[in-house]
């Protein structure tokens, strides 16, 4: 092989780097952000990475010739603290983020064959025709030859390979689904997500809106759009790794500051705040939470427990007294469907007053009252089909249906493994529902004190299984 070749191929793929492209390069600078490249090269372990498709298409001989290389973004498989992922970046520098799906479609299959994680850098317009477009008479290398295309590879992952979005800028139309089929999304401060972008609304109703107008990840933090808002890329990234990390288990891990006064952070009548009593009960700095603005009478999250990863489950007596509408019922029921999709145990505290629902008076207002919908009824199917271990733990009051929908009925696979409660929990029916169905029903009444060992030791007895060869079910969207 002549030197000439390998050479024109060298620079078709050194003008893809950030050296060769100084001025989108100090423009995504100047808006404070990282470029494609620079995302990858934070995320992935150093000396882990193997790109893949960079080379789209040759130009055909009466063109002159020559590599093409490919446009809108690149693509990886490296580690992130040891384990093996895809990561892909847009850049919406480069062709408005719009590239040719095939080579993301191809490691689709690769990530399901091999169940490797996905993180995604969603930051474009949406997706255009396949590169090269038709007419140049290019000979195209790069193409959809995987298993999978976009929906149908992304539905396919769904519940088998964990999948990150970190929404990175204006991020619409094929951006947008990609963020909306992932199990987590981070959004950095001033981004957006939606399916249709300035352009399209201004042409469809006449209005001009900004980005961050028309869909900026501040609302979606407050609607369940996005799982966390984070101030920059950097701390979106170490997010990611922080979720990836939590399909391992530690060695070990130290109990929470407060763990040795658990008991104090609970108030014997009233509001008060669940955070501190998790973070007390949790590894020590362990606690992950996901879409804390959202449906905030219910908290969800992942933790460690002496470095066990598990998802907590909890009601928020601070708001609302705990009560569950049916955006928190959606909230719980997602929750648990992630936990059981990725082996992880489950960790639920109990104190609510039941479950309401709210609808339009008629008169331009809301009413919200005690009672169920069918959105109440989504965690309790998904607790009836999970199979990982839940610790049900009762606090303080578990009234009407909330100790159902946030740790089900005690019957068929989703008993749990063990049912407990502390000295402030209320005895007694205080409605018709739980004198029927007896939420006051527990295998020991102990020490706050030791629930931390006590969860800890039964852990020990249920390793998180291994070998899985198929899927056990889909993630809810949203």
């Amino acid at each position: 092989m002549d030197a000439e070749r390998t050479q024109a191929l060298a620079a078709a793929k050194a003008a893809q780097l950030d050296a060769a492209r100084p001025g989108p390069a100090a423009q995504v600078h100047q808006t404070g952000k990282l470029t494609a490249r620079e995302r990858i090269a934070l995320l992935l372990d150093p000396g882990s990475e193997v790109e893949y498709g960079s080379i789209a298409a040759v130009r055909a001989p009466e063109d002159g010739g020559g590599w093409v290389a490919e446009a809108g973004g690149i693509d990886y498989v490296g580690t992130v603290g040891g384990q093996t992922v895809i990561a892909s970046s847009t850049d919406y520098t480069d062709k408005g983020g719009g590239y040719g799906a095939g080579r993301l479609e191809r490691l689709f299959g690769l990530a399901f064959e091999h169940r490797w994680p996905v993180v995604f850098f969603v930051d474009g317009g949406g997706s255009r025709a396949r590169h090269p477009r038709s007419g140049l008479g290019h000979l195209e290398l790069n193409g959809p030859f995987g298993r999978f295309q976009l929906f149908d590879g992304m539905a396919e992952l769904s519940g088998w390979v964990p999948t990150v979005a970190i929404v990175s800028g204006p991020s619409f139309a094929g951006h947008a689904s990609l963020a909306g089929f992932s199990d987590i999304v981070i959004g950095t401060s001033g981004s957006s997500v939606g399916m249709g972008g300035p352009p399209m609304v201004e042409a469809a109703l006449g209005m001009r809106l900004g980005h961050n107008e028309l869909a900026g990840v501040e609302m979606h933090e407050g609607t369940g759009g996005i799982d966390l808002l984070v101030p920059d890329e950097p701390t979106a990234i170490t997010a990611a790794k922080a979720y990836l990390a939590f399909q391992r288990d530690e060695p070990s891990g130290r109990p929470g500051s407060g763990a040795t006064g658990i008991a104090a952070l609970v108030a014997e009548e009233g509001p008060y705040d669940m955070a501190p009593v998790i973070a007390a009960l949790v590894d020590e700095g362990s606690f992950f939470e996901l879409r804390p603005a959202f449906a905030r009478s219910v908290i969800t999250g992942f933790a460690r427990l002496d470095g066990r990863s598990v998802g907590v489950l909890a009601s928020q007596p601070a708001v609302g007294g705990g009560a569950i509408d049916e955006l928190g019922a959606v909230k719980a029921g997602r929750f648990v469907e992630l936990c059981d999709a990725y082996e992880l145990p489950l960790v639920v505290l109990i104190d609510s007053d039941g479950c309401v629902t709210t609808w339009d008076d008629g008169d331009g207002g809301l009413v919200t009252e005690p009672g169920v919908s069918r959105w109440h009824t989504r965690p309790i199917v998904a607790h009836q089909h999970r199979t990982v271990p839940l610790f049900a733990l009762h606090v303080r009051r578990a009234r009407g249906m909330a100790p159902f929908v946030l740790a089900c009925s005690p019957n068929a696979r989703s008993v749990p493994v063990m049912s407990v409660a502390w000295p402030t929990v209320e005895l007694g029916h205080h409605d018709g529902f739980a004198a029927v169905r007896n939420a006051n029903a527990h295998d020991d009444v102990i020490d706050p004190a030791e629930t931390r060992e006590r969860i800890v030791r039964l852990l020990a007895h249920l390793p998180r299984p291994t070998g899985r060869t198929a899927k056990k079910r889909p993630v809810d969207t949203w």
